[in-house]
């Protein structure tokens, strides 16, 4: 299983080479929309290993100021490591706001709206089902001795705090719903458009190629 910042790293070299100031830059811009950054060391290390495990490798970057740049440009080998991960089975992770899915979106675009539709459902399953949860009242962060009104303030908090993952939850199901319809738009008049092709209009087709 590849890292996080794996995926994002190949996933950048995917599109285009880059340095290493390339994809801090990228992350700092964009690592927010997904909810996920990196520190510079850590980013470097990972081209450092990515290179190591062959797969990527190394060019020289000519500057006209200043010194030279590494390039970093993906193998065959990063190419297909980073689709095995693009086409793995996508499982949501517990926290609603949890990088992951954002990632993923983000980085399998490639493989056009059916895909996306498809991880949007999952996601979307699996965030309506944990909305359905209940978590009942629990005092035991209170003490043993504590007096009724500690025990009241105490089911207020509870009641706010469980109020507020319930609104953030169901914005989120909100934006997956309306996600979901606009992939769906794109979608279906391509399958429908698709069905409609007939065996005897491919037949006539060749027959007027020949």
């Amino acid at each position: 299983m590849i890292k996080r910042l794996d995926v994002i790293v190949l996933g950048l070299l995917r599109a285009r080479p880059r340095t290493g100031y390339d994809i801090r830059k990228w992350l700092d811009t964009y690592g927010r929309i997904m909810g996920y950054s990196a520190p510079t060391s850590q980013i470097y290390r990972q081209l450092t290993r990515l290179a190591e495990r062959d797969w990527a490798y190394t060019v020289v970057d000519p500057r006209s100021s200043g010194p030279d740049a590494k390039l970093y440009v993906l193998t065959d080998l990063g190419h297909e490591v980073f689709e095995e991960w693009a086409t793995s089975p996508y499982e949501p992770a517990e926290r609603p706001m949890d990088p992951d899915f954002q990632v993923r979106l983000r980085f399998t675009q490639h493989r056009g709206p059916a895909a996306a539709l498809d991880l949007v459902r999952t996601e979307l399953r699996y965030r309506r089902a944990q909305h359905e949860r209940q978590f009942p009242y629990n005092p035991t962060l209170l003490p043993e001795e504590a007096a009724p009104a500690e025990h009241a303030w105490d089911l207020e908090m509870h009641l706010m705090l469980n109020q507020r993952g319930r609104l953030l939850a169901s914005t989120l199901i909100t934006w997956l719903e309306t996600t979901e319809a606009r992939l769906a738009a794109l979608v279906e008049p391509l399958e429908q458009r698709a069905g409609s092709v007939q065996p005897q209009d491919l037949m006539r087709r060749n027959d007027l190629d020949n």
